[in-house]
């Protein structure tokens, strides 16, 4: 799939802050997806270990690695963006970035995201040396605080990974992904109640995986960190009060000393940074019912789109452009399968939020 076009595998959505809703679409939809329902699925949260990770955060955020990864973003210059960036196409050695990913009938898209950012960068950085996909399987078994089949957070995996580590997954790697991907394209959130009661944590290798034990499997990052502002969910899952904490994030840091406060622009030119030097990142947003029905072209949310939220989801952005009429757009794989939109991309000119933009450094 190397050297493949802008418009084959990725989906394309809108980056305005706020969304511009509106009641045109130049995408065409799918017969597949679910109506708007209620999916109050909770997870249990620690708050101790949820506070570990944003001790954690913090440390990266102040090491001298991050630091150097601010300065060289802000070096960089605005007029060496182009109009059009597909990671694809800058590295065509990494395979794992064009690789469209099926979640099936389990919530793993944090998980999946995570993983695919792992691969994608851990390729860019060794140069096409390391071209195996990290396992999403590990994250999603393993990782008690990164969430489980109802859903989850991205940075808390790619903190799982820096510090755990991850082992090589796909069909032929250490950990393979075990979850149904019949039910559907998408599949809907009510199956995910029985993919919950299978998910474990197996600390082996499947049989026909002979290159390394479990554990001599690992691949480590040295820090993870957001780019977007966000919090994190500090208190208990059943706790009565609800304790919520800033995470340190670059375009934070940046906002920090711009007078005035960034503009949509910048904060937009400073995402492209970060794609274009270092590689993809997850970017999370609310899911209206339209966009499960998604199938080809760029995706516009109707007018009132925020009454029609099914679910919170997170994909791997890769990429930029602008539509016919001038309008931004970015370039994201989903993980729904090749049979889900552009064969598993998303081109929107409308993304109601983005969020996260988690991604990791070696």
């Amino acid at each position: 799939m190397e050297g493949m076009s802008s418009t084959s595998l990725t989906s394309k959505v809108k980056s305005d802050f706020p969304c511009r809703t509106t009641s045109s679409c130049s995408a065409k939809f799918n017969k597949f997806g679910v109506k708007n329902r209620s999916y109050g699925f909770k997870y249990t949260r620690n708050s101790t270990a949820v506070r570990e990770v944003m001790e954690q955060l913090q440390t990266f955020f102040d090491s001298d690695a991050m630091k150097r990864h601010i300065q060289e973003l802000a070096d960089y210059p605005e007029s060496s963006l182009p109009t059009h960036f597909d990671a694809r196409l800058k590295w065509p050695h990494c395979p794992s970035i064009s690789r469209i990913p099926n979640q099936g009938g389990c919530g793993s898209c944090y998980a999946v995201a995570a993983a695919g950012v792992a691969s994608d960068r851990a390729c860019i950085h060794s140069n096409g040396t390391f071209r195996a996909s990290l396992s999403e399987e590990d994250i999603l078994g393993c990782c008690e605080v990164c969430g489980n089949c109802y859903g989850g957070d991205p940075l808390k995996a790619l903190v799982y990974w820096v510090n755990q580590g991850v082992v090589t997954g796909g069909r032929d790697g250490c950990r393979p992904y075990s979850f149904d991907i019949s039910c559907g394209v998408p599949c809907s959130p009510q199956t995910f109640f029985e993919a919950e009661k299978s998910r474990t944590c197996i600390k082996r290798c499947q049989n026909i995986y002979y290159q390394n034990r479990y554990d001599d499997d690992k691949h480590f990052a040295s820090l993870a960190y957001s780019l977007y502002p966000r919090s994190m969910t500090i208190t208990d899952s059943d706790a009565k009060d609800v304790e919520r904490a800033k995470v340190p994030t670059i375009i934070g840091h940046f906002n920090s000393t711009a007078n005035p406060p960034l503009s949509l622009e910048q904060i937009r030119t400073i995402l492209k940074k970060e794609i274009s030097l270092y590689g993809p990142t997850t970017m999370a947003f609310p899911v209206p019912e339209e966009f499960l029905h998604y199938s080809t072209g760029v995706f516009r949310p109707a007018e009132g789109f925020q009454s029609r939220i099914v679910y919170w989801h997170v994909v791997r952005l890769i990429g930029w452009g602008q539509d016919d009429d001038g309008s931004h757009y970015w370039l994201a794989v989903n993980s729904f399968g090749e049979h889900w939109g552009d064969s598993g991309e998303k081109r929107s000119t409308c993304c109601p939020r983005i969020l996260c933009g988690d991604a990791i450094l070696w």
